[in-house]
């Protein structure tokens, strides 16, 4: 009797077949764009040259100290500095060929030097980009602590400097040396605190060790928890076959046969379980052929997505039995579902989420223990054990078909219909 009832289900599904193919190919699409907008890039290039636009309306010699700076060693291979003029500059910023413009005001070093009045640059920033824009922004900053650090320890030499660069002709070597000399006086009583630096850093490399355990995959991570979720809704679109049965009065057939209504609802639960099976199947066989990802253990992968796909059934199932109606179900069950998947981290990973949740209600939830678990397995770490998350989803889907027949029954009972 119940192969019977499944294969008349099973058959029912294939005429609309879109919303389990919805559910299906959602995850796989939010994965796959959560994914490659968070992930690391695949072909390791790291960084690549930031294009800047530099307006230099001051030329003087510290501009022309700029200039040098930004076109030796290292700077040369993280910046591409161009020197335009302000109308060239602002046309490749709105074609988005660069990623800001810096402006050198006019008179910029002459009101530095001699400390009459505030100096500043000018950084435009390309709204079309969001992490380079940043990260000249971050420079310029420094640069900014820079000349501040030096106009406020050496503010005394300042003007005699400014008359150094603005004098014409020839340059004074003896005034240029007297006041080297004086800086370095400077200097050498800040030796304490230079020579070493408080602060410094070194550059190792290291041969690239090799791998103790599975390596990392973005998608992988993300994949449990994105299924977690659209299983659910597929065990939902399954179960709500209950709903039209009873419309379709061929509930009524049956109960003329059979008092009992729990094999009727257990035919609903194998037909969910049967869904939500072949759902991983797409979903995690998916994940092997878009994304790459070798499953470290799926054979303890499948025990666990089978008592998911129990406690998944059974659970819907019993939602269903409390709503009563279709209607009422397509108002409360999407929530219950988004409100446990987000608990249970679908969205983030529970340890990113408030203390309450990650510390007292995540842990609770059963779908916590599927994504937790397959995380782990992938993982290889042993702080979940998979077999006793599987053996409280299987205890729970049990306990949710019985007590989901009981409702139901009971809610036929009174006479209310779907």
């Amino acid at each position: 009797m119940l192969w019977t009832l499944l294969i008349k289900d099973l058959k029912r599904a294939r005429h609309n077949p879109w919303p389990y193919l919805l559910n299906l190919a959602l995850p796989l699409c939010i994965t796959a764009l959560i994914g490659l907008v968070f992930g690391p890039s695949s072909k390791g290039g790291g960084l690549g040259q930031i294009k800047l636009a530099v307006v230099d309306e001051d030329d003087s010699v510290l501009s022309s100290l700029l200039r040098g700076a930004m076109n030796q060693g290292d700077f040369k291979k993280h910046l591409e500095a161009h020197f335009l003029e302000r109308n060239e500059a602002f046309k490749q910023i709105n074609d988005n060929k660069i990623s800001a413009v810096l402006i050198i005001p006019k008179g910029f070093t002459r009101t530095y030097l001699a400390g009459d009045g505030p100096v500043a640059f000018e950084l435009i920033k390309n709204p079309a980009q969001s992490f380079y824009p940043a990260i000249l922004e971050e420079l310029l900053q420094v640069a900014v602590t820079g000349l501040n650090a030096v106009a406020r320890n050496l503010r005394s030499d300042l003007p005699a400097w400014k008359e150094v660069f603005e004098k014409e002709g020839r340059p004074d070597m003896k005034r240029i040396a007297e006041l080297m000399v004086r800086v370095g006086d400077k200097f050498e009583k800040a030796e304490h605190y230079l020579f070493p630096p408080l602060i410094g850093y070194e550059t190792t490399t290291q041969k690239k060790a090799k791998e103790e355990g599975p390596a990392l995959n973005i998608f992988a991570f993300l994949l449990p928890g994105m299924a977690a979720m659209f299983l659910l809704f597929l065990a939902d679109h399954a179960i709500r076959d209950l709903y039209r049965e009873v419309t379709a009065r061929t509930l009524d057939r049956f109960r003329t046969l059979h008092d009992r209504l729990l094999p009727f609802v257990i035919s609903k639960v194998v037909l969910a379980m049967a869904v939500v099976v072949l759902g991983s199947i797409v979903m995690f066989g998916g994940g092997v052929l878009m994304f790459g990802i070798h499953w470290q253990r799926p054979l303890a992968m499948a025990v666990v997505i089978l008592a998911f796909g129990l406690f998944g059934s059974g659970f819907m199932a019993f939602i269903a039995a409390l709503a009563r109606s279709e209607r009422r179900a397509n108002a409360v069950n999407g929530v219950i579902v988004m409100c446990l998947s987000f608990v249970a981290g679908s969205f983030f990973p529970a340890r990113q989420l408030p203390p309450l949740f990650r510390d007292h209600l995540s842990p609770l939830m059963p779908n916590y223990w599927f994504i937790e678990s397959l995380r782990a397995l992938q993982s290889g770490a042993v702080d979940m054990p998979w077999r006793w998350a599987a053996l409280k989803l299987l205890v729970l889907g049990l306990g949710l078909v019985i007590a989901a027949s009981w409702v139901f029954q009971r809610a036929l009972a009174k006479g209310i219909r779907a």
